[in-house]
C-alpha cells in the first residue's frame, strides 16, 4: 500500500512553488475524457469494449520498472484507461533497462517514471529545450509553447526572491498543463515510526529517507536522575 497526494503538476502541491489554480485547471473527468475521444473519431465496439478508429483498436504499451509501487500503479492506469474504452499493456522492466534502453533512447509509447526533483522547485533538466540531451530530459520542439516554458524555467532559476521565481514557476505550471508533454500522478509520502519516549522531533519536509534525521541533533530522551 502506497501513500500519496496527488500531484497534478510538475511541481507537487507540498513545494512552496506549486500553483493550486494550475495544478485545479484540468480536474479529471472520465465523462468529458470519453467524449473526447468519441469527438476525435475513437468509437467503442461493442463486441471488443475498445475504443476503435479506421479499423485499429486503441492499444498502448506502458513500460515500468518491475518493482513496487511502479508495477501497482501501473496496473492501476491500465484498468483506469480501459474503463474508457483504451487498452494498456503493462511491460515491466529492470529499472536500469527502463532508463537506458527505453527513457534515454526515447524508446517507448508511454513509460511510467519517478523524478525526484530535490528541494528545489528547478526542473531545468528536466523540460528546458537546452538541456543535455543525453540526461532525463522531455523537452521537445513539438511541445506547444516550448520556448514560453524555456524562458519561466530560465527566470526561474536566476531569480533572487522567492516572489519573482514563485510568478515564474507558476506561468510555468500552467503552460505544462496546456501542453501536457506529460500527464503528472501522486507525490508518494515517506511514513515512519518513532517510540514516544523520544522528544524534540520536527515533522519537517521529507525530500530523501534522509532527510528524516535532520535535525537528529535536537532528539533526546528524558532519563530519570540515578
Amino acid at each position: 500500500m502506497i501513500a500519496a497526494d496527488v500531484a497534478p503538476g510538475p511541481i507537487p502541491p507540498t513545494d512552496w512553488a506549486y500553483s493550486s489554480e494550475a495544478g485545479s485547471k484540468y480536474p479529471y473527468d472520465r465523462d468529458a475524457a470519453a467524449r473526447t475521444l468519441d469527438q476525435a473519431g475513437w468509437k467503442i465496439n461493442p463486441q471488443t469494449g475498445l475504443r476503435n478508429r479506421d479499423g485499429r483498436d486503441f492499444s498502448l504499451a506502458l513500460v515500468t520498472a518491475d518493482a513496487y509501487p511502479y508495477r501497482q500503479v501501473a496496473q492501476s492506469i491500465s484498468a483506469q484507461l480501459r474503463q474508457i474504452g483504451v487498452e494498456v499493456r503493462v511491460d515491466p522492466v529492470p529499472a536500469s533497462v527502463l532508463v537506458g534502453r527505453y527513457v534515454l533512447g526515447r524508446s517507448y509509447q508511454m513509460a511510467l517514471v519517478a523524478f525526484d526533483n530535490g528541494p528545489d522547485p528547478d526542473q531545468y533538466s528536466l523540460w528546458h529545450s537546452g538541456a543535455p540531451k543525453d540526461s532525463l530530459n522531455f523537452a521537445s520542439p513539438l511541445v506547444p509553447r516550448q520556448a514560453l516554458i524555456d524562458k519561466d524555467l530560465e527566470d526561474g532559476r536566476t531569480a533572487t526572491d522567492r516572489r519573482s521565481r514563485a510568478a515564474a514557476y507558476s506561468d510555468f505550471q500552467d503552460l505544462m498543463q496546456d501542453a501536457a508533454p506529460a500527464i503528472f500522478l501522486f507525490e508518494p509520502h515517506y511514513a515512519y515510526l518513532v517510540s514516544n519516549r523520544v522528544r524534540g522531533l520536527r515533522t519537517n519536509a521529507v525530500i530523501e529517507p534522509v532527510d528524516r534525521f535532520q535535525h537528529v541533533a535536537e532528539w533526546y530522551v528524558a532519563t530519570r536522575g540515578l
